[in-house]
Protein backbone atom coordinates (compact mmCIF):
# COMPACT_ATOMS: atom_id res chain seq x y z
CA UNK A 1 0.00 0.00 0.00
CA UNK A 2 2.90 2.37 0.80
CA UNK A 3 4.43 1.69 -2.61
CA UNK A 4 1.14 2.48 -4.33
CA UNK A 5 0.81 5.76 -2.41
CA UNK A 6 4.34 6.81 -3.34
CA UNK A 7 3.77 5.88 -6.96
CA UNK A 8 0.48 7.80 -7.04
CA UNK A 9 2.12 10.85 -5.48
CA UNK A 10 4.97 10.73 -8.01
CA UNK A 11 2.58 10.49 -10.96
CA UNK A 12 0.45 13.34 -9.59
CA UNK A 13 3.53 15.52 -9.15
CA UNK A 14 4.74 14.85 -12.70
CA UNK A 15 1.27 15.58 -14.10
CA UNK A 16 1.07 18.85 -12.18
CA UNK A 17 4.49 19.97 -13.39
CA UNK A 18 3.52 19.07 -16.97
CA UNK A 19 0.26 20.99 -16.68
CA UNK A 20 1.98 24.15 -15.52
CA UNK A 21 4.68 23.81 -18.15
CA UNK A 22 2.01 23.69 -20.88
CA UNK A 23 -0.11 26.49 -19.41
CA UNK A 24 -0.33 29.91 -21.01
CA UNK A 25 2.14 32.35 -19.61
CA UNK A 26 2.89 36.01 -19.85
CA UNK A 27 6.15 36.76 -21.57
CA UNK A 28 8.03 39.99 -22.28
CA UNK A 29 7.43 41.51 -25.71
CA UNK A 30 11.18 41.25 -26.25
CA UNK A 31 10.82 37.45 -26.47
CA UNK A 32 8.60 37.64 -29.56
CA UNK A 33 10.12 36.25 -32.75
CA UNK A 34 11.86 38.97 -34.76
CA UNK A 35 9.29 38.84 -37.58
CA UNK A 36 6.50 39.59 -35.07
CA UNK A 37 8.43 42.50 -33.57
CA UNK A 38 9.12 43.84 -37.06
CA UNK A 39 5.43 43.65 -37.96
CA UNK A 40 4.41 45.52 -34.82
CA UNK A 41 7.10 48.19 -35.26
CA UNK A 42 6.23 48.70 -38.93
CA UNK A 43 2.45 48.87 -38.65
CA UNK A 44 1.81 49.89 -35.04
CA UNK A 45 4.80 51.94 -33.94
CA UNK A 46 2.47 54.41 -32.22
CA UNK A 47 0.83 51.71 -30.07
CA UNK A 48 2.28 50.06 -27.01
CA UNK A 49 2.20 46.30 -26.56
CA UNK A 50 0.81 46.08 -23.04
CA UNK A 51 0.17 42.35 -22.90
CA UNK A 52 2.02 39.44 -24.42
CA UNK A 53 1.21 35.80 -23.77
CA UNK A 54 2.68 32.60 -25.09
CA UNK A 55 0.16 29.83 -25.68
CA UNK A 56 2.04 26.71 -26.65
CA UNK A 57 3.95 27.80 -29.75
CA UNK A 58 1.80 30.87 -30.46
CA UNK A 59 2.02 34.42 -29.15
CA UNK A 60 -0.93 36.69 -28.35
CA UNK A 61 -0.17 40.40 -28.21
CA UNK A 62 -2.62 43.11 -27.15
CA UNK A 63 -1.82 46.64 -28.24
CA UNK A 64 -2.89 49.84 -26.51
CA UNK A 65 -4.95 50.91 -29.55
CA UNK A 66 -7.32 47.92 -29.24
CA UNK A 67 -5.64 45.72 -31.83
CA UNK A 68 -5.03 42.10 -30.85
CA UNK A 69 -2.45 40.08 -32.75
CA UNK A 70 -1.60 36.40 -32.85
CA UNK A 71 1.69 35.10 -34.26
CA UNK A 72 3.07 31.61 -34.76
CA UNK A 73 6.44 30.53 -33.36
CA UNK A 74 8.23 31.97 -36.40
CA UNK A 75 6.55 35.36 -36.00
CA UNK A 76 4.14 34.96 -38.91
CA UNK A 77 0.82 36.74 -38.39
CA UNK A 78 -2.01 34.26 -37.79
CA UNK A 79 -4.77 36.61 -36.70
CA UNK A 80 -5.42 40.32 -36.30
CA UNK A 81 -8.50 41.79 -34.67
CA UNK A 82 -9.52 45.33 -33.83
CA UNK A 83 -11.60 45.61 -30.68
CA UNK A 84 -12.23 49.33 -31.07
CA UNK A 85 -12.98 49.77 -34.74
CA UNK A 86 -11.60 48.47 -37.97
CA UNK A 87 -8.17 47.41 -39.14
CA UNK A 88 -6.25 50.17 -40.90
CA UNK A 89 -6.39 49.93 -44.67
CA UNK A 90 -2.61 50.23 -44.90
CA UNK A 91 -2.27 47.11 -42.74
CA UNK A 92 -4.88 45.23 -44.77
CA UNK A 93 -3.05 46.08 -47.99
CA UNK A 94 0.16 44.73 -46.46
CA UNK A 95 -1.28 41.43 -45.24
CA UNK A 96 -3.97 40.51 -47.78
CA UNK A 97 -3.39 39.36 -51.35
CA UNK A 98 -4.25 41.98 -54.00
CA UNK A 99 -7.24 39.93 -55.25
CA UNK A 100 -8.78 39.98 -51.78
CA UNK A 101 -8.19 43.72 -51.43
CA UNK A 102 -9.79 44.33 -54.84
CA UNK A 103 -12.78 42.15 -53.97
CA UNK A 104 -13.39 43.96 -50.69
CA UNK A 105 -13.04 47.31 -52.47
CA UNK A 106 -15.50 46.27 -55.17
CA UNK A 107 -18.08 45.44 -52.48
CA UNK A 108 -17.28 48.70 -50.67
CA UNK A 109 -16.37 46.70 -47.56
CA UNK A 110 -12.65 47.39 -47.40
CA UNK A 111 -13.17 49.95 -44.64
CA UNK A 112 -15.32 47.53 -42.59
CA UNK A 113 -12.79 44.78 -41.82
CA UNK A 114 -12.30 44.21 -38.10
CA UNK A 115 -10.72 40.74 -38.12
CA UNK A 116 -8.51 38.67 -40.41
CA UNK A 117 -7.49 35.11 -39.65
CA UNK A 118 -4.99 33.10 -41.66
CA UNK A 119 -5.81 29.41 -41.58
CA UNK A 120 -4.07 26.56 -43.35
CA UNK A 121 -5.60 27.15 -46.82
CA UNK A 122 -7.99 29.98 -46.11
CA UNK A 123 -8.03 33.63 -45.17
CA UNK A 124 -11.15 34.51 -43.19
CA UNK A 125 -12.19 38.17 -43.13
CA UNK A 126 -14.85 39.38 -40.70
CA UNK A 127 -16.65 42.67 -41.02
CA UNK A 128 -17.69 45.18 -38.40
CA UNK A 129 -21.44 45.62 -37.89
CA UNK A 130 -22.23 42.51 -39.94
CA UNK A 131 -23.21 39.81 -37.44
CA UNK A 132 -21.61 36.48 -38.26
CA UNK A 133 -20.74 37.63 -41.78
CA UNK A 134 -17.38 36.62 -43.10
CA UNK A 135 -15.72 36.35 -46.46
CA UNK A 136 -13.38 33.44 -47.12
CA UNK A 137 -10.52 33.71 -49.55
CA UNK A 138 -8.04 31.21 -50.90
CA UNK A 139 -4.43 32.02 -50.13
CA UNK A 140 -4.10 33.69 -53.55
CA UNK A 141 -6.95 36.08 -52.66
CA UNK A 142 -9.68 34.53 -54.80
CA UNK A 143 -13.06 34.10 -53.13
CA UNK A 144 -13.81 30.57 -51.88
Amino acid sequence: MKTFSKLFLAVALIATIGFFAMADRNVPVSTLPSAAKTFINKHYSDAKAYYCEKEGSEYDVDLSNGVDLKFNKKGKLIKIESDRGVIAQSVLKAILPAKAVNHLNSLELFDQVDEVEFRRNTIVVELKNYDDYEIRFNLDGSVK
